[in-house]
């Protein structure tokens, strides 16, 4: 290839290169996955956890706050409230009452659910003298599902020798919440202990906070 050729074929090769970056300058940048904004209400539930764990000693407060931080993690309001049963210093087993409020999405189903009492709770309201509340009463507010990842969430902190009781709330407490298991992976071993954070990820639907 002589001189002239060689520049002629540089000039094309350049030319070119200047074209593809104007074009792809000119390209927008494909849009975003927007949150989806659903209409929501809370849900208030009592549940009943029993902790049995081998790899892992906890102490009483320790246990509880694993179990609050996780919960509320997931969506679960600050009026939280978990009652210990018996539990002594240093547990690997521990039962416990959970009192929780979690979103729910707010459909005519969940309304009804919500506005439907039984004649012990009627009667306890009129010697009380309380008002049940209709559906127009039930407080909505906007929440927006939500993933979350139990092994990159530093929030929630969580190490290895969380996993049993990752793994036991994902199994008897998550279920009754408005959660989705994305991903799976609790492998979690009594005998050998656990090499790495739980391996589990969710999408929950949690409240947007309102703008301060």
């Amino acid at each position: 290839m002589n001189i002239v050729s060689r520049v002629l074929c540089i000039t094309a090769v350049s030319l070119s290169v200047t074209l593809s970056s104007s074009v792809a300058a000119r390209t927008p940048d494909p849009p975003s996955r927007a949150l989806q904004i659903v209409e929501a209400v809370w849900k208030v539930q009592s549940l009943s956890f029993a902790y049995s764990g081998y790899a892992t000693v906890y102490s009483c407060d320790a246990l509880l706050a694993k179990v609050r931080g996780i919960l509320q993690g997931l969506g679960a309001r600050d009026t939280l409230r978990i009652r210990s049963m018996g539990c002594t210093d240093m547990v690997t087993h521990g039962r416990m009452e959970i009192t929780l409020e979690s979103p729910v999405v707010a459909t005519p189903e969940s309304i009804e659910a919500l506005t439907t009492y039984d004649s012990k709770q009627e009667l306890v309201a009129r010697v009380r003298n309380e008002h049940l509340a209709s559906a127009e009463d039930v407080q909505r507010f906007p929440a927006a599902w939500k993933t979350i990842s139990m092994t990159r969430d530093r929030s929630l902190k969580l190490g290895p020798s969380d996993c049993e009781l990752v793994e036991q709330l994902r199994r008897d407490v998550l279920p009754h919440m408005s959660i989705r298991v994305e991903h799976d992976r609790l492998r979690c071993s009594p005998v050998f202990g656990n090499i790495g954070q739980p391996q589990l990820r969710v999408a929950a639907l949690v409240a947007i906070p309102a703008p301060e």
